[in-house]
């Protein structure tokens, strides 16, 4: 019994911590978002925050000369109604004259925005002879980043007798007020405070919702930036893939036009050289038959049809002609077209030779030709 009692206290135990840490790690996530709120609603401008505050449609009740007047306010823009019912179906407030408004401007740490409240009470009652029960106060930020990490911040502080004597008129016919404010440096609108914020007794002005508004037209306006982004990337890295295919193509075009131009250019330089070697000049032919034919021989007719070489040649004796062209390098395949005849004038033979001209031996003829020029001399 005593073992089971104690493992029971001991589940008790754990659950309560179990608890505790999750109770705690809830309120560190609201704390975290509620700063993080705040600190995006500072980044919108003043005006976009004052008409997100604002209620739809609210009745003002402007004190002017000891009366008050009525307003009806839509998002910042007053329209005068009446001077003397006091009654409203929606929400009222009331709107000081700035004159009866004491207003401070301190400089504070950015990151105490929670603790703006705590800190300006006790700077108040610090600094200046009015109590907190005596006063009505709310506070707002100035537009502006931070700089070296501090805001400035506006307190504005009215008197309970300067104000109650209104809220007293406006409850004797039936109307709670809502909010109490006071005019701004323009005298167009009030100020974004309310100084029944704090009071017990006074509903709530809305502030708690502000920052989750604005967190969501930021929610909001960045999704929206970040694709207006997106796509503003995508289509200029686009265009610029298509200009630089357009570039590569045109250099595609004009690489594949000089290339078809040089291998033109070099087909026609094989030709050329081809025909180089493949039709010996007469004047090697010639030079070549002089070399080999005694000199007492002559060529009496030359015909050249591309490889072939038709000779006839005229000699004392003929009997060394065909020899004579074996032993040579540019000719080959020597033959008789014709029988030899025989000249009884000139006592001289006649024979017709038909060989083979052989093209790779014109590039090693000079060489030879040479030798045979160094022999004879």
């Amino acid at each position: 019994m005593i073992e089971e009692a104690v493992r029971a206290g001991q589940g008790a135990a754990g659950g309560g911590i179990t608890m505790s840490a999750l109770q705690t790690g809830v309120q560190a996530s609201g704390r975290f978002f509620s700063w993080w709120g705040q600190e995006l609603a500072e980044l919108v401008p003043a005006r976009l925050r004052r008409w997100a505050a604002h209620e739809g449609t609210r009745t003002v009740f402007a004190a002017e000369d000891g009366r008050l007047v009525g307003y009806d306010e839509v998002r910042g823009k007053l329209v005068r109604h009446d001077e003397t019912g006091l009654t409203s179906g929606g929400p009222a407030g009331v709107r000081l004259p700035r004159t009866a408004c004491l207003i401070r401007r301190i400089e504070l740490p950015a990151a105490a925005r929670g603790d703006f409240d705590k800190i300006l009470q006790l700077d108040l009652e610090r600094s200046t002879p009015f109590r907190h029960d005596k006063i009505y106060s709310d506070h707002f930020v100035e537009d502006g980043a931070a700089r070296d990490g501090k805001v400035w911040v506006r307190q504005v502080v009215v008197k309970r007798e300067v104000l109650d004597p209104f809220l007293h008129r406006l409850a004797a016919n039936g109307t709670t007020a809502a909010f109490a404010d006071c005019w701004d440096d323009t005298g167009q609108q009030g100020l974004p405070i309310n100084l029944l914020r704090n009071q017990a007794d006074g509903p709530a002005s809305g502030r708690g919702r502000f920052p989750i508004l604005i967190l969501c037209i930021c929610a909001v306006l960045l999704s929206g930036s970040a694709v207006a982004i997106g796509l503003s990337k995508y289509e200029s890295a686009l265009a610029g893939l298509e200009a630089e295919a357009a570039a590569a193509k045109t250099k595609a075009f004009a690489a594949r036009r000089s290339l078809s131009g040089l291998e033109a250019s070099l087909t026609e330089i094989a030709e050329l050289r081809r025909l180089k070697t493949a039709k010996l000049p007469v004047i090697r032919v010639l030079d070549e038959l002089t070399r080999l034919l005694p000199d007492n021989a002559w060529v009496s007719n030359l015909k050249i049809e591309g490889e072939a070489l038709e000779v006839t040649i005229v000699a004392p004796t003929t009997g060394e002609l065909l020899s004579s062209f074996s032993r040579s390098s540019l000719f080959s395949a020597a033959d008789l077209t014709a029988p030899v005849t025989y000249d009884p004038a000139g006592q001289s033979e006649r024979a017709t030779v038909r060989v083979t001209v052989r093209p790779a031996a014109s590039s090693a003829r000079p060489a030879r030709d040479n030798e045979t020029v160094g022999s004879k001399s």
